[in-house]
């Protein structure tokens, strides 16, 4: 397994990188960015949730839909920094659109699922 997952939007592609220990915040950098709940399949990885925060070890460490994620199949989870709000906001809603990821309700559009990465 590679350290990290390109994940493709619609508008490009983004590099994530798993976290070992993501229910320790201390062990995540409390800078902004995106990060996503995956679940592994015969496929490879699919995102269930993604997400954006203005501080990641904050805001992964106790995520309020981490047993809704596991609930859906999570295994992994992923994330990168970006000092930009306004592009990991633009990121966000690109891959929602595109992935279409069971737990997030917001930026979905009609589209066929997709199948998984980097198995």
């Amino acid at each position: 397994m590679t350290d990290y997952v390109d994940w493709p939007g619609s508008k490009g592609t983004y590099r994530y990188w798993f976290l070992t220990t993501p229910g320790v915040a201390s062990s995540i950098k409390r800078e902004g960015g995106n990060y996503m709940f995956a679940k592994l399949t015969d496929k490879g990885y699919v995102p269930v949730y993604i997400g954006i925060a203005d501080d990641l070890s904050a805001r992964i460490s106790s995520h309020d839909r981490w047993d809704d994620a596991v609930a859906a199949g999570a295994t992994h989870v992923l994330s990168h920094t970006h000092p930009n709000v306004a592009m990991r906001q633009a990121e966000e809603i690109d891959l929602i659109a595109y992935w279409q990821p069971v737990l997030n309700t917001q930026h979905r559009q009609q589209q066929p699922s997709r199948g998984g990465l980097g198995s």
